[in-house]
């Protein structure tokens, strides 16, 4: 489905459509309602106009007083009247019949029959009324195309009121409905900003006043209170980072100096053991440090186009030596062509060293750590360990988590960390994959 098409099906389903559409509804139906009683109450008065003809013209006849009488008024009648329109017909108890149609009477029903071509009946029926009077049978029959005039007149009422009216409003609905989704997308997408992190992200619906400026009001408001709240939590742990990072050093250092005046016995082998404890505290609040530093975006001042091929061989050549003593199977697949992406090549460097130093730690004496950069922009690293839990993946990109069996093995639970924070300040999306056996970390940059 394309890009258009899934927006038109979003736009159908979007709740200002489904308003617009049932307000139309509404609308049809009341302008239907009022057609249709109104079609209903000139029927009735038709009918009602029709048999009052009918009575009258009944009158008139009612005065003959003979047979012979009526049979000649009847013919006079006959010879001047348009049977289409009205039908007079007198069954005398001799059976002649006189009048501008033939009439057979089968019980209360009358049906009639055009005397010659050049006169026809109705197409549309009659209404009739009998009665017996002077020696014979009278039968006069009023046309129902007045009723079917009256249908065809309400038709035509009904295509050019309803249907208009129908189609401008679903065309104004629609337009409407357009406007207030595109609206709603574009709040849609400001919420899709913060949620990856983008906290800078405002949306632009605040100047009508209606629901949806409101809504556009909120959430400005929420992402400046969670951007500042943001704000001040890496503030706080650069700080600490910053301001711990010197004393600790100083401790490293001094722990050293104790430690090469130590004569050799417990005493020094503390000292060394203290040291080395001092030495992993400063790495943490380093590695704490670079991650807030890289997540204020003062990396991407430095973007550059970066051929990841090259960055994949030159940070490989560097671990080829430790997967050798390691026994490791170590390879590096990189197409002969440069697969170029704009970003901080030192940057992305690190999360390629920090992905092998990963999985050499993890993969077992004589496994394999495969390096791939992908001509559509991906950098993955896989390994032959125990690899992660898929319920563990999203964890192990926090800072400081490490799994339960990790915790025994070198570390400081930022590795991954620091590659999430690299991956999102360059847009790559970090996808943690299973190798089967083992783990597959890739990322995927845009050109």
């Amino acid at each position: 489905m394309t890009t258009r098409a899934r927006r038109s099906t979003r736009i159908m389903r979007s709740t200002p459509v489904r308003q617009a559409v049932l307000l139309v509804a509404v609308v049809a139906l009341v302008n239907l309602a009022s057609l249709g009683v109104a079609w209903l109450t000139q029927r009735a008065n038709t009918l009602q106009d029709l048999r009052a003809d009918l009575d009258r013209e009944m009158a008139s006849f009612e005065i003959s007083a003979s047979p012979s009488a009526l049979r000649t008024l009847v013919e006079a009648r006959a010879r001047v009247t348009d049977p289409r329109d009205t039908v007079f017909v007198f069954l005398g108890d001799d059976r002649r019949s006189t009048g501008n149609a033939r009439a057979v009477l089968n019980g209360v029903d009358v049906g009639f029959t055009a005397l010659e071509d050049t006169r026809p009946l109705s197409d549309e029926g009659y209404i009739d009324d009998v009665r017996r009077l002077s020696g014979g049978v009278l039968i006069v029959a009023k046309s129902l195309e007045p009723l079917a005039r009256l249908g065809e007149t309400f038709l035509v009422l009904l295509l050019v009121s309803t249907l208009p009216t129908v189609l401008i409003a679903l065309g104004i609905g629609a337009v409407i409905a357009r406007a207030s989704a595109r609206r709603v997308e574009r709040i849609e997408g400001v919420l899709d900003r913060i949620a990856s992190g983008d906290l800078a992200a405002r949306s632009h619906e605040t100047g009508d006043g209606d629901d949806l400026s409101r809504i556009g009001a909120r959430v400005n408001r929420m992402a400046v209170k969670q951007e500042a709240a943001t704000e001040a939590l890496r503030q706080v742990t650069t700080d600490i980072a910053h301001d711990l990072r010197t004393p600790l050093q100083r401790i490293g250092v001094t722990l050293q100096d104790l430690e090469d005046r130590l004569p050799e016995g417990e005493a020094r082998d503390l000292a060394q053991a203290a040291g080395e404890e001092a030495e992993r505290a400063v790495s943490v609040f380093r590695a704490l440090l670079q991650i807030a530093q890289i997540e204020g975006g003062s990396a991407k001042d430095r973007f550059r186009p970066v051929d990841l091929g090259a960055v994949a061989l030159r940070i490989a050549e560097l671990y080829e030596p430790s997967a050798e003593d390691r026994e490791d199977r170590f390879t590096v697949d990189v197409p002969d062509t440069p697969v170029m992406v704009r970003g901080d090549a030192d940057l992305i460097g690190q999360a390629l060293a920090n992905l092998i130093e990963n999985a050499l730690r993890h993969t077992p004496p004589g496994g394999e750590v495969r390096v791939r950069v992908g001509p559509d922009g991906t950098l993955s690293v896989a390994d032959s360990g125990p690899g992660i839990p898929e319920t563990e993946r999203d964890k192990v990109l926090r800072r400081l988590y490490r799994l339960e069996r990790s915790r025994t093995t070198p570390g400081n639970g930022l590795g991954l960390a620091l590659v999430a924070a690299i991956a999102e300040s360059h847009g790559a999306a970090l996808d943690l994959g299973d190798a089967d056996p083992g783990l597959i970390v890739t990322l995927r940059f845009q050109g």
